[in-house]
């Protein structure tokens, strides 16, 4: 772990939990946008699946809906009618080419949103409202959609980019959008007009991965379409870069550019304060003050690419996801000078850290937060796990007859049970898998369906696929899945040295 100078770090990182069920790349994580005290936690992946984590239990439940990997989630701002802190809606796009919008009281698809060219849809992303849903893909196009309509249609389509888009955001009445061309382009939302309105060519000059925008202030009389804002973009130039962009003047200011990474900067993410995360190919994520340009911390987040991260709303934790198939949490500490003194807001966060964390990794000084509940105080040095191997006679004798505190402990026995038992059953079934596909070289899997190629052919863009799933492809596609080129001749030819390869390594497993 490193920052930019020897003075004390403002902030320290923990590994609070490593979350396993994905058995391909983790695509995507986000932190629904509430401020529940237990966030709900979504992940995509390249098995085409997107998981719903819950993060008392550490358990998820898989969605299955998409038919090749899974490459962006966004949550609504919309909320529950029932229940205020509960996000309503997702939406998840994919290389089949659809964008799907989930309702998440029922966890089943409401609406299904396809581009004209049914080519592959890189990234969605919802306005602030919650009202339109972006989405942009191989075809270079960004389709706007109004997720209250009827129509399949989409309410206005932008063109102007030459390359995959791979990310975008909103922000006031704007839309940012970046390829892999390296560009960075705005677009107006409210207008008919369907060109950018502004772009920078050579935003990152190898092409633009990630963006993430930071609404810190406004610059008149906070008047929302005065707002000034700050956007963080990432390449692979292994470049963060720091933009300011005035929704009254609609164009980029480049501010200034972050480097320490060595490996192409996969994701970006805003937190609390000045604080912004990167990650990167060479497995490490940066905590920057993007106000400074500092380098607060450094430390390596997974054992192969960190490809995508977000943080908590509250800015306590980190989620992050790798092509190693883990998302990672991380508990975010920060030091007094830059908290909140606010008292309550403190009591909440430590509540927060009790419920997220397992009893059986409670330090002394959390039973002792915890105790404070019930206006207890003792110097008894108890750590989470001496209240699990208690009666419950010596649990009442201890704290005096407390009927209430039993009660609270005991439904956190049963969470802990219920946690062990589950986390058990699926380390069993992810040893199983890992046993079997982790050493698997990435050339004997097929680039569609991540899966072990069994009749490997070639076609004429020059890339292998299994047999199946390019006669799927070309049945619906004339484009090669690799290049989003268009493919004239569809002729297979088996690739035998690839097969015989592929049969010695089973072999030999």
């Amino acid at each position: 772990m490193t920052n930019d100078s020897d003075a004390t770090p403002l902030l320290s990182i923990r590994l609070a939990h490593t979350l396993r069920g994905h058995t391909s790349d983790v695509n995507s994580v986000i932190f629904s946008p509430t401020h529940a005290d237990t966030p709900l936690l979504a992940s995509c992946s390249s098995d085409k699946t997107i998981r719903l984590w819950d993060l008392t239990y550490l358990t998820s439940k898989a969605l299955t809906r998409h038919t090749y990997q899974v490459h962006c989630l966004a949550f609504s701002p919309i909320l529950d009618d029932n229940q205020d802190s509960t996000t309503k809606y997702m939406a998840s796009v994919s290389t089949d080419g659809t964008c799907l919008l989930w309702d998440l009281t029922t966890n089943s698809v409401l609406k299904e949103y396809k581009h004209d060219s049914d080519s592959p849809i890189r990234v969605c992303q919802f306005s602030s409202d919650g009202v339109l849903l972006a989405t942009a893909g191989d075809d270079e196009l960004i389709n706007i959609w109004d997720i209250t309509a009827s129509s399949s249609r989409p309410l206005k389509t932008l063109a102007g980019h030459s390359g995959s888009i791979v990310a975008l955001r909103f922000f006031s009445n704007l839309l940012i959008s970046g390829s892999f061309s390296g560009d960075l382009k705005i677009w107006v939302i409210n207008s008919s007009f369907t060109g950018p309105v502004h772009f920078e060519r050579e935003a990152h000059d190898l092409g633009v991965t990630c963006i993430d925008i930071h609404v810190p202030f406004s610059t008149e009389n906070h008047h929302h379409h005065h707002s000034l804002h700050v956007i963080a973009s990432g390449g692979n130039d292994n470049n963060v870069k720091i933009w300011h962009c005035s929704s009254a003047k609609q164009n980029l200011t480049n501010i200034r550019t972050l480097k320490k990474h060595t490996c192409a900067v996969m994701c970006v993410s805003f937190g609390i304060k000045d604080y912004l995360a990167s990650g990167s190919g060479d497995k490490t994520i940066i905590i920057w003050n993007y106000d400074t340009g500092h380098c607060i911390h450094q430390f390596e987040a997974h054992a192969r690419y960190v490809t995508c991260c977000s943080f908590s709303l509250d800015g306590q934790y980190l989620a992050s996801g790798s092509n190693d198939r883990m998302v990672n949490i991380w508990k975010v500490d920060y030091k007094e000078n830059e908290n909140d003194n606010n008292e309550e807001k403190h009591k909440k966060s430590k509540n927060r850290e009790l419920k997220l964390n397992p009893i059986d990794q409670w330090t002394i000084e959390m039973v002792q937060q915890w105790l404070e509940q019930f206006n207890i105080k003792t110097n008894l040095n108890l750590t989470g796990n001496d209240l699990l191997l208690k009666s419950d006679n010596e649990i009442l004798a201890l704290f005096n007859n407390n009927v209430k505190l039993l009660n609270e402990l005991s439904a956190l026995r049963h969470t802990h049970f219920v946690k062990k038992t589950s986390t058990k059953k699926t380390n069993q079934n992810i040893k199983s898998d890992e046993n079997n596909e982790s050493a698997i070289p990435n050339e004997f899997l097929c680039p569609i369906t991540h899966e072990l190629m069994v009749d490997p052919v070639c076609i004429s863009d020059g890339y292998t696929y299994e047999r199946k799933a390019i006669e799927e492809w070309l049945a619906n596609k004339q484009t090669s899945p690799m290049m989003n080129v268009s493919i004239k001749k569809t002729q297979l030819y088996s690739n035998k040295v690839l097969k015989m390869l592929i049969d010695k390594y089973m072999q030999q497993h």
